[in-house]
């Protein structure tokens, strides 16, 4: 059995956030919420779409990794008439980091407390913007929490994560994968899974067909899980080539809150170890050390899958 991923995690069970504080970090590794931009109403007046009332901007940094929480809230601007005057030049938009790659701007609606998104710059060099957007056309409301970070310590959690998997012989985060095989086993032995999306194979004449559900029976309870016959049928015949059958099946937990602690725990750990020792051998004044194989390790024993 050969097992690839089709459709990879989009989150990982641990943040950030978490790891910074079980490293003790302070945000230093973040990218720091961006200052206020300058605000004013557009000179000379011209009718827009901005509603009457007042309004108030922010703007966040957005990196490769995540975006930052809402910046500080300029000052307020009031719409008279926007039949008279209806736009709002907002200039001095803050610049971020090197790693910045666009910044998001938030508004307010008229009169309103919450700050929704109203452009994304794809740059990190712009500093001017002309705002002639209705209230209704805003969109999502701002993060209230910085997501972005130092991109080690985000190739540590993945890492961690796969290191983890690897030695429980199961995934963590839903997941979807493909597993094939060169014919029709007894019975299929698979990850922990939540559900099989499709049986397909390639029959006698060459031809890739899908299983009817009907035909075979899963087992997600069984530690490792199955896929079996159902009851009266028979696998059909295939032709004589190497990964003839592909079960494509979905895997994990579920979300980064399903994850049991100990394994978020033993994450935790392996990332300490490895952000403190950059490498596998160090040099002190008493020589060469070889890191050991950690007793952590045991953290792992409870949720091992056996027998794939």
């Amino acid at each position: 059995m050969t097992v690839v991923v089709h459709t990879a995690p989009t989150t990982e069970p641990l943040t950030i956030a978490e790891v910074q504080a079980h490293l003790r970090l302070d945000s230093g590794s973040q990218e720091p919420a961006p200052s206020a931009l300058t605000c004013a109403m557009v000179s000379p007046a011209a009718a827009g779409n901005v509603d009457t009332g007042v309004h108030r901007y922010c703007v966040t940094f957005v990196t490769a990794i995540g975006e930052t929480q809402a910046g500080t809230v300029s000052a307020s601007v009031t719409v008279a008439d926007n039949a008279v005057n209806g736009q709002v030049v907002l200039s001095a938009i803050p610049l971020g980091g090197s790693a910045v790659t666009a910044r998001k701007i938030y508004r307010t609606a008229a009169g309103g407390t919450s700050y929704l998104l109203l452009a994304t710059l794809s740059d990190n060099t712009t500093t001017t913007y002309t705002d002639n957007i209705a209230d209704a056309s805003l969109g999502v409301g701002a993060p209230s929490v910085n997501t972005t970070g130092d991109p080690y310590l985000t190739a540590l959690i993945q890492a961690a994560r796969q290191f983890a998997e690897q030695e429980l012989n199961r995934k963590l985060i839903t997941q979807t994968l493909d597993a094939y095989f060169d014919e029709f086993p007894d019975e299929f032995s698979l990850f922990p899974l939540q559900s099989v999306t499709s049986i397909s194979y390639v029959d006698l004449d060459g031809v890739t067909q899908t299983l009817a559900a009907t035909e075979y029976s899963v087992d997600k309870y069984s530690v490792p899980a199955r896929i079996t016959l159902a009851y009266g049928k028979s696998w059909p015949s295939v032709r004589d080539q190497a990964n003839a059958v592909i079960v494509r099946f979905v895997a994990g937990y579920g979300d980064a809150c399903d994850v049991p602690v100990g394994i978020k725990q033993w994450m935790l750990m392996r990332i300490a170890t490895l952000y403190e020792n950059r490498a596998e051998i160090t040099i002190d004044g008493r020589g060469f050390i070889q890191l050991p194989v950690s007793f952590v390790d045991c953290l792992l024993d409870p949720y091992r899958v056996r027998g794939l």
